[in-house]
């Protein structure tokens, strides 16, 4: 994903989950999940979600999911792979994001009404931070989801609107 002429994130956290990402990963590529510790962002648990990708072409499952995000979705799905069963007609669209972080082994940051539950009055930012092994593929992601627009008179957008964003800036 291109980089030019993005928006910049807007999260206080995401740019913190970021910040801590950036510090954890150093020289290198990405971090590894071992490099993680809770004790470190205890302000960002609660948007904070851990996935595992497993095989080629990757599936992805949640290890861990913050409460924040759970209570947006009304139901904790730790341990479940993202799929149909979860996400029904958005699932290819929130996938996208996740396969462009494997494959590019690069961050992801879009603003996007909220995909994973019928709430079109919930605009976030939501930041995909790879995390590897062995320091070349993408084992685990690491990331964020935070609320930047919360408005149930305005329900004028359209759910198909993602942003793209700069997570750089």
């Amino acid at each position: 994903m291109t980089q030019t002429n993005l928006s910049a994130m807007t999260s206080p956290v995401l740019l913190q989950l970021r910040d801590y990402w950036l510090a954890l990963r150093g020289t290198r590529a990405m971090p590894a999940r071992p490099d993680i510790d809770p004790v470190h962002i205890p302000a960002l648990l609660p948007h904070v979600i851990l996935v595992d990708v497993i095989g080629a072409p990757p599936v992805f499952r949640y290890r861990l999911i913050g409460t924040g995000v759970t209570e947006m979705a009304n139901r904790d799905a730790t341990g479940r792979v993202l799929d149909e069963s979860l996400y029904g007609a958005n699932t290819e669209r929130i996938l996208a994001a996740y396969r462009d972080v494997v494959a590019e082994a690069a961050p992801v940051a879009v603003r996007e009404i909220v995909q994973f539950v019928p709430k079109d009055w919930i605009r976030t930012e939501v930041l995909l931070l790879p995390l590897s092994a062995d320091g070349r593929a993408v084992n685990m992601i690491l990331g964020g989801v935070d609320v930047v627009e919360n408005n149930r008179a305005d329900r004028r957008r359209e759910h198909h609107e993602r942003e793209a964003l700069d997570w750089t800036l």
